[in-house]
């Protein structure tokens, strides 16, 4: 049982501004039957402030799950814009019923008020080709979108929906369209991508928005953080606000849990965005495609430990091979400080730990592991190098298997590489999430196959040796 609350946005970014007009637009949505929550008449409000003479935000963004509500949100902006403003409109997406099925929400509005179907001057509703112009030249225009569409149109109102996909070359074309009207808005509505999708425009603007690097960019989004738990009720109702108002019953969400493959039950019902890196990152379905829950190490277990250089905490994994021959790569552990490693691993390795991995620059490298019993196999930049290429490389070539843990999956979809060794090799860059479990990784897998690793254990008369145990 879950009871139906307010929820509000997990991020926003709304430029100040009077909301007067946007509230008329509401007004207006509601008196033609467009029925909005109050998340809703919160956001078109919050895309019509206007400030200076003009809109306060030139660009509006909108992320949530599918079945929410979005095309409402823009058939109550639509209508204002045909209505009050007398704009030139042109409305996008990435699929034909996509497009389409936003032009017959707002032929409906149309056709049941005849004080709106008097004023339609002509349309057309030839699927892809869609538009209305009423009698005081204000026109929309429904279309998909393509590396040529809006090029050589001057518009007062772009709308991107379906934004999750939306590659460059189309926001190269589309964009320009907006650059010649002085009241000018662009509107970029979707869910969070999924690994399929074309998301860099996208994504770009969301980090514009969290960053704060476009003071006339307004934002919302309804999404869950990576590593939330997919089958969490209490965060269904905070991502999905349609669910949380009672507007859409739960049972949705719980038969798409039973339907979509995971990935997709997060892009698209819980807005939860993958980690993304830079250049030599990870494909995030190759990655996903090696993830094996029951997978372990029989034999060469090997140890690979990282610290960032604050030294607020280190991190452990494992990697071996598997009883197929396969390699196999597993996050540990992880503590706050560094101090506590030595004597924690100490008990841990048995016999068949073949090496324990220490970047000889990293933090870790000074402790105290004579001490505590243990010699570790101190790397230089080539091994490191080495090490992050073997990781690459194995992934690649579809020869590990992980079992899909958050702390290795963020650091592996978030991996951004730094030029090494004379760029001859490159390493994982850590200011990339996750990028000391990734670091550790590497390690150990490089010292699965190292050809001389010192035997890590230190033995001493009477002393019993432990089983480092693989979770």
């Amino acid at each position: 049982m879950m009871v139906a609350v307010e929820t509000r946005p997990t991020f926003s970014c709304v430029p100040e501004g009077d909301e007067s007009t946007g509230q008329e637009a509401v007004e207006l949505a509601l008196a033609y039957g467009v029925g909005l929550d109050a998340w809703q008449c919160d956001i078109v409000r919050g895309v019509l402030r206007e400030s200076g003479g003009g809109w306060a935000a030139s660009q509006a963004g909108l992320v949530v799950g599918r079945q929410n509500g979005k095309g409402q949100i823009i058939l109550a902006l639509e209508l204002a814009g045909l209505l009050l403003f007398d704009e030139q409109i042109l409305h996008t997406a990435h699929a034909v019923k996509t497009s389409s099925d936003a032009f017959r929400r707002l032929w409906r509005i149309i056709e049941a008020h005849d004080d709106l179907a008097r004023r339609v001057r002509r349309h057309s509703q030839q699927v892809g080709l869609e538009y209305v112009e009423f009698d005081t030249g204000a026109r929309v225009a429904f279309t998909t979108r393509s590396a040529s569409a809006g090029r050589g149109l001057s518009i007062d109102r772009l709308v991107i929906d379906e934004a999750e996909d939306l590659p460059a070359a189309e926001v190269g074309a589309l964009a320009p369209t907006v650059f010649s009207r002085p009241r000018a808005q662009s509107l970029y509505f979707g869910t969070a991508p999924g690994p399929s999708h074309d998301s860099e425009a996208f994504a770009t603007m969301r980090r514009a928005a969290h960053d704060g690097l476009n003071p006339r960019l307004a934002w919302w989004e309804w999404c869950a953080e990576y590593g939330d738990d997919v089958d969490d009720r209490a965060l269904w109702a905070r991502v999905n606000p349609a669910v949380a108002s009672g507007r859409v019953p739960v049972q949705a969400i719980i038969d798409d849990r039973a339907v979509l493959p995971v990935d997709q039950f997060r892009a698209e019902r819980l807005s939860m965005w993958l980690p993304t890196g830079g250049a030599g990152a990870f494909d995030a379905q190759e990655w996903d495609a090696l993830c094996d829950p029951a997978s372990s190490a029989v034999k060469a277990l090997s140890i690979g430990v990282d610290a960032p250089p604050s030294r607020e905490s280190a991190t452990v994994c494992v990697a071996g091979l598997r009883a197929d021959g396969a390699l196999h790569v597993e996050w540990y552990e992880t503590q706050e400080g560094v101090t506590w490693l030595p004597a924690w691993l100490a008990p841990r390795l048995g016999p068949k730990v073949r090496a324990v991995v220490v970047d000889a620059r990293n933090p870790l490298a000074e402790l105290e592991w004579r001490a505590a019993g243990i010699r570790p196999t101190l790397t230089g930049a080539r091994d490191v190098a080495a090490a992050a290429g073997g990781l690459f490389d194995a992934v690649a070539d579809g020869r590990v298997r992980h079992r899909g843990q958050v702390e290795l999956t963020r650091g592996a979809l978030g991996a951004k590489v730094r030029p090494m060794v004379g760029g001859q090799g490159f390493g994982w860059d850590r200011k990339a999430p996750g990028s000391s479990a990734l670091i550790a990784a590497s390690l150990a897998l490089w010292g699965v196959e190292a050809p001389k690793p010192l035997r890590p254990r230190v033995s001493r008369p009477g002393e019993g040796r432990g089983a480092i145990t693989v979770l």
